[in-house]
């Protein structure tokens, strides 16, 4: 009996998430042969281990309006792309290949959301990601057309109410092609008038340099770190899909969940002052 596309694609998701579970142990074994000596059957068993993480991460972003195997697909790539990087310099590889799979898959969401994204900037992908679930979750609380949602989301994202309705209508809205012509008797474009409001070169290489400070100043801090603050930094300041909580960690290193929200303080002070350092270093030397 000849077995569907689709539930050829549950078994395949269902046999990945019953791999096991890399120990750290044997993830830095096979990071280190990957890095050092370029072992591709290493990086292969590597990669093959955390395929359940793109999985998890593709779970938490279903309701962006992508496919979930376009998602998977594109958290893929994330995963090559953090084997293709990843350094032997304090943080775990799970970690460091959530970073690159969530934002392969982000950037899929964005992309396919719309062919001119309305959300740019730290604000604007702030709203794509958070209005409309948010906007959900008001009509909920006091109803569809209630007048005081969107005075309710501007305190939220602390805007005004005449950028939450512009947001709102953007989300809402189709696109529209660019190759349609602005006039009956004209061979101009939309495309033709629009600005080039992209990033500059300068501000692309501003922007690279910054995600190499912060990663340099992470790796350098957490050289210093001892087990149970170097635990902290991985499950609970640098994996934003992490479901480790203070009581797992606890049970762990044998700790209170009040011992391990001090050293979690101490450490997120420790990394607060390091990044201030590294951002006064970088600014004297420019």
């Amino acid at each position: 009996m000849a077995v569907s596309e689709a539930s050829w694609f549950e078994q395949t998701c269902a046999r990945i998430r019953s791999r096991p579970a890399l120990t750290e142990a044997e993830e830095r074994t096979l990071a280190r042969r990957w890095i050092e000596k370029k072992d591709r059957r290493a990086a292969q068993a590597l990669i093959e281990a955390h395929l359940p993480v793109v999985l998890h991460v593709a779970r938490r972003l279903r309701g962006y309006g992508v496919a979930r195997d376009e998602l998977i697909a594109e958290g893929n790539l994330g995963l090559l792309r953090a084997a293709e990087k990843f350094e032997l310099r304090g943080v775990r590889f799970k970690t460091y290949a959530t970073y690159w799979i969530r934002a392969y898959m982000l950037a899929a969401a964005m992309r396919a959301n719309s062919i001119v994204t309305v959300a740019t900037g730290a604000l604007g992908a702030k709203f794509f990601f958070k209005l409309r679930s948010a906007r959900a979750k008001a009509e909920t609380l006091l109803g569809p057309g209630h007048e005081g949602i969107d005075a309710l989301l501007a305190e939220q994202f602390g805007v005004s109410e005449d950028v939450i309705r512009q947001h709102s209508a953007r989300l809402a809205s189709t696109d529209l092609s660019l190759d349609v012509t602005v006039g009956e008797d004209s061979d101009t474009t939309a495309l033709d008038l629009l600005p080039d409001r992209g990033a500059t070169p300068e501000d692309a290489l501003g922007d690279l340099e910054r995600d190499e400070l912060v990663h340099a100043t992470v790796q350098r801090l957490a050289k210093g770190l001892d087990e149970r603050e170097r635990a902290v930094l991985d499950h609970r300041l640098l994996a934003d899909d992490d479901d480790t909580t203070l009581a797992h960690l606890g049970d762990r290193f044998r700790l209170s969940r009040e011992r391990l929200r001090q050293i979690e303080l101490r450490v997120k002070d420790r990394l607060r002052r390091a990044l201030d350092t590294a951002a006064g270093e970088s600014a004297l030397l420019q």
